[in-house]
């Protein structure tokens, strides 16, 4: 479990004290993958460097398991960074050494394996990270391997030291699509099968769609929304998140401009999450109550490998109260809003 309890960070900037986070207080439980989001400046960043402590907060604490981190003398905290992994937008690979070189590099640090098990480890961490033909680069530099590369090899370094946290810090933003999506299933596959803990900041909803668990949203500095994905993209609250989610088409429908103006009959808004978005109620609802509607806007897609959907409808007729629909709807699984 990690614990954020009411952090604040201040920076200077010529001569005016810019709050970076105020009083962000998150938790994130064992095994989550759990993502933070925000624009440029929201302090994301701030945030997930001060959950190692590469920067230290002005007050408030940072708890891992069950030890606060912000209590720690500068030795102690050295050590307990070992089982801390983090991983970069730009890859920080150390130029002079090789890929096997990264890799093994924390583990020389750390001091308390043998040369042969520094070696096994090696082998080991780059066989849970490869691609096509990545261990056959095991003596390559940093300089000729692409992007994607890169990232496995950051990748299997953050989790030299067998780390109970994974911060990933924009790990996917310098990468092309597909490698972004190659990266996300990377990443799914370690937090699967090691049980791993991982905490990534990201400015793409849909990274937030596909890999993670929980969500936090920033916006100057503060926390303006936090849930299950799900709930948070299904049922929005905040504008921001609004905003972001609609950017990416996976909003929830809303009548604005000359759609509000011009559609006269009532509207509802049906969300399907799981087996129902699979399944005609549509189909089913129509014939049980004599309920016809005008569709205006939909949105199929899926979170994490759940199936989820949602429709805006103007509804033309109905053998039933409009009052009525939302629980004839809770009966098949969909939510249902009279907008």
């Amino acid at each position: 479990m990690i614990a954020v309890q009411a952090l604040h960070k201040h920076y200077t900037h010529q001569g005016q004290a810019i709050a970076a986070l105020d009083d962000v207080s998150l938790r994130i439980e064992p095994g989550e993958i759990f993502g933070i989001i925000g624009r440029s400046g929201a302090g994301k960043s701030t945030l997930i460097r001060c959950l190692n402590l590469l920067e230290r907060p002005d007050s408030g604490q940072v708890i891992i398991g069950d030890e606060a981190l912000t209590a720690l003398d500068d030795a102690t905290l050295q050590q307990r960074r070992q089982r801390i992994g983090m991983v970069f937008q730009h890859f920080n690979l150390l130029r002079s050494r090789t890929v096997a070189g990264n890799v093994r590099f924390p583990l020389e640090l750390a001091g308390t394996l043998s040369t042969a098990q520094m070696d096994a480890r090696v082998e080991e961490l780059l066989g849970l990270v490869s691609l096509v033909g990545l261990l056959d680069h095991r003596h390559k530099r940093p300089t000729q391997l692409s992007g994607g590369q890169k990232q496995r090899v950051g990748i299997a370094r953050a989790l030299a030291n067998h780390p109970d946290v994974l911060l990933c810090d924009e790990a996917t933003s310098a990468l092309d699509p597909e490698t972004t999506d190659a990266i996300l299933t990377l990443l799914a596959d370690i937090n699967r099968q090691l049980g791993l803990t991982i905490v990534l900041i990201t400015h793409d909803m849909r990274v937030i769609r596909q890999l993670c668990d929980s969500v936090a949203v920033l916006d100057r500095g503060r926390v303006v929304e936090t849930g299950k994905v799900l709930e948070v993209f299904l049922s929005p609250e905040h504008a921001v998140t609004q905003s972001l989610l609609a950017e990416t088409g996976l909003g929830p429908g809303r009548l604005t401009g000359i759609w509000r103006e011009r559609i006269s009959s009532p509207v509802i808004r049906l969300s399907f999450v799981g087996q129902p978005a699979l399944q005609p109620v549509l189909d089913k609802v129509g014939r049980e109550t004599g309920l016809r509607l005008n569709l205006l806007s939909g949105t199929l897609s899926e979170i994490k490998n759940t199936p989820f959907g949602q429709l805006l409808a103007g509804v033309l007729a109905s053998d039933v109260e409009l009052s009525a629909l939302p629980a004839i709807f809770a009966r098949e699984g969909v939510r249902c809003e009279v907008l």
